[in-house]
């Protein structure tokens, strides 16, 4: 392997080890794949540059399987995830992230940064709202669907939706864990799909084969330290606690994604 090739190779395990770190929290905590970290990590990350985010939300949906698999493993054993639920809701959000990540190679940068920092702004509001649990007060079959194409657009694994609509109907830690093997199976199906039915994602990936293997890698590595401490921290602390937290994360993140689309238009 040549000398450039292993600088590559560790730089992109050095940022896989930092991505992985906060998304396996984020997943933990918020129930969250970790694409709202990963994408913009990718973005300012990546070596080379491209015309659409379509490579790194693709780079972020195979991180966002991986990190939703380990929280999902952690939450299932603190008895977390709920079955009922992840059956309803499953079938639309593999369809419609299928569909969504396909799209991607035809969407502008821009409209992309725009639509995650307007996302993120939305779940940081949210976020400061209280819900009272009604059973069955929600219809997950009728919002899957499209749940699961934003996701697959945006490259993250649903929790910045799926999250807030569980706990109209079940605690948070329950939203969380259940959120989370929505991710991982929906993630997993989307990929797998484009892979097989849309040649061009073949070349794409070819462009950054070193860079993404290694940040992989260092993802992998990473998580099961990361989310298991996140699923404990879920455990021990209250609601009222994490709710603030994650609302200032949230509005944090918005405002940094919304000022790169302004400079990615303003740029094109």
């Amino acid at each position: 392997m040549a000398e450039f090739d292993l600088a590559l190779l560790a730089y992109g395990l050095i940022v896989g080890l930092v991505a992985g770190s906060a998304g396996g929290l984020l997943a933990g905590l918020a129930g969250l794949g970790g694409g709202l970290i990963y994408v913009p990590i990718f973005y300012a990350l990546m070596p080379g540059e491209h015309e659409t985010l379509s490579l790194q939300i693709m780079s972020s949906m195979v991180a966002v399987f991986i990190t939703s698999l380990f929280s999902a493993r952690a939450h299932w054993r603190l008895g977390h995830v709920q079955m009922p639920a992840f059956r309803q809701l499953i079938p639309g959000l593999m369809l419609g992230a299928g569909i969504g990540l396909w799209s991607t190679l035809r969407i502008p940068e821009a409209m992309l940064l725009l639509a995650l920092g307007l996302l993120d702004g939305w779940v940081a509001w949210d976020y400061g709202r209280k819900y009272v649990q009604k059973a069955e007060s929600v219809s997950l079959f009728t919002w899957s669907g499209p749940i699961g194409y934003v996701s697959g657009t945006l490259g993250i694994g649903g929790g910045a939706m799926l999250a807030p609509l569980l706990r109209r109907m079940l605690p948070l830690r329950e939203a969380v864990g259940t959120t989370a093997l929505c991710g991982a199976v929906m993630a997993l199906t989307a990929v797998l799909l484009n892979i097989a039915i849309e040649r061009q994602w073949a070349g794409l990936l070819a462009e950054q084969e070193t860079f993404l293997v290694a940040a992989w890698l260092g993802i992998v590595i990473v998580l099961p330290f990361s989310t298991r401490l996140a699923a404990r921290l879920h455990a021990k602390h209250p609601e009222a606690v994490l709710r603030p937290a994650l609302r200032l994360l949230f509005a944090g993140l918005s405002a940094l994604l919304l000022l790169a689309a302004v400079v990615a238009g303003l740029s094109n």
